[in-house]
This record gives structure tokens, C-alpha cells and sequence, in this order.
């Protein structure tokens, strides 16, 4: 179990790393391109296209197992302060199982739109050059299945109130 809680830490740290390098990559892109228009005029080809389709992507859903991971989705606690701690611990195992159930449904259904989008070659005509955009499809799938298995890989130790195993982020 060990084993596998660790694994899930550094996927989810290894997707958020990803995403914050998408959101460096965007902040230089449209700098640079903002600079290139004002001096030379001159714009990078294909920067709406890559800031919707790529960039956006990966800073919006790419860090979701790693805010899940570290239990800073949004919360309301307006009724946990009346809570027993046994009742407390069982309202985050039941939203820890229906964050799993609903990711995985998620994941389900945009790898189904993932490999549609793959099997046509989806891409997206920028200056007379086909940008593909099928890769951009993975990203969701990917990150809620991520998401999925952090809920699922969380749920014993939210069982048990016992802390996660040491050398990994505490949860709370």
C-alpha cells in the first residue's frame, strides 16, 4: 500500500510540474509574441491556438490529482464544527467515494472522445498550417483518472484516521 501511495504522490506532483511548466511556457509565448507585434509586427503563428488548446489545458487540469492529493478542492465545512469526529471522517470517506465514482466517470468518457479525436487526426488550421489538437484530448482522461485513483488510494487512511506513510505530504 506503501508502495502504491507513493506512486500516486509522484504522479500527481509529476502532473502538476507539467502543468506549472504549461503555464511558464504560455506567460513566454505570449510575452514574446506581445513584444514581436509591438517592435516588429510581427505575431507568432498559431498563438490563440495554442494558448486555448494546449496551455489552458494543461494549467487547468493537469494539477487536479495533485490539489485533489493534497485536499485543497473546494470544501464546505459549515456543518463540521457540529460534527462528531467519527462523523466528520465518515463525510470524507463518502465525498472521497463519490469524487472517485464521478472522476472515473469522467475519465471514462473523455478517453472515448480522446481516442474519437486520435482516430480522425483532429487538428485546427492556423495560417495555412494544420495544427493537430488530438493530443490535448489525453490530458482530461488522464487527469481524472489521476484524480480518480488519489480518492480511492486515500480512502484507508481516511478509514483507519490514521497518517498517510512518512516521506509523502501530509493530508490535512
Amino acid at each position: 500500500m506503501d508502495a502504491l501511495y507513493r506512486f500516486t504522490n509522484r504522479a500527481a506532483v509529476g502532473l502538476a510540474l507539467l502543468g506549472t511548466l504549461g503555464i511558464l511556457l504560455m506567460v513566454i509565448h505570449i510575452t514574446l509574441d506581445v513584444l514581436l507585434r509591438a517592435t516588429l509586427s510581427v505575431s507568432i503563428p498559431a498563438t490563440v491556438e495554442l494558448v486555448t488548446r494546449y496551455y489552458l489545458i494543461t494549467l487547468a487540469l493537469l494539477p487536479l490529482g495533485w490539489v485533489e492529493w493534497r485536499r485543497e478542492m473546494i470544501a464546505v465545512e459549515a456543518l463540521e464544527g457540529l460534527m462528531k469526529p467519527w462523523l466528520v471522517r465518515l463525510s470524507d470517506v463518502l465525498v472521497s467515494l463519490l469524487s472517485a465514482a464521478v472522476y472515473a466517470v469522467l475519465a471514462v468518457a473523455t478517453w472515448g472522445k480522446a481516442m474519437e479525436q486520435y482516430a480522425i487526426g483532429s487538428y485546427v488550421m492556423s495560417l495555412n498550417f494544420p495544427m493537430p489538437v488530438w493530443p490535448t484530448y489525453f490530458a482530461l482522461p488522464v487527469a481524472f483518472a489521476l484524480a480518480a485513483v488519489v480518492c480511492v488510494v486515500r480512502l484507508p487512511f481516511l478509514l483507519r484516521d490514521t497518517a498517510p506513510p512518512s516521506g509523502t505530504p501530509d493530508e490535512r
